[in-house]
């Protein structure tokens, strides 16, 4: 199924990386929608903190 989701490559430690694929399989997620689910929580998390972030055109 396509995706309009623009990609993202980082770099991550292979104990975390594999850590999460553990997490992933668990939750019967994804390893990409894991990781997207929880920048999603830590984005509500930051927001309730320090309030909303109000992203400028083109942003």
């Amino acid at each position: 199924m396509p995706t309009n989701k623009p990609p993202f490559n980082f770099h991550l430690k292979e104990e975390y990386l594999e850590k999460m694929r553990f997490i992933a399989k668990e939750e019967t997620r994804s390893l990409s929608n894991l990781l997207e689910h929880l920048c999603k929580k830590h984005i509500i998390c930051y927001e309730k903190e320090h309030g909303e972030i109000i992203l400028e055109e083109g942003e």
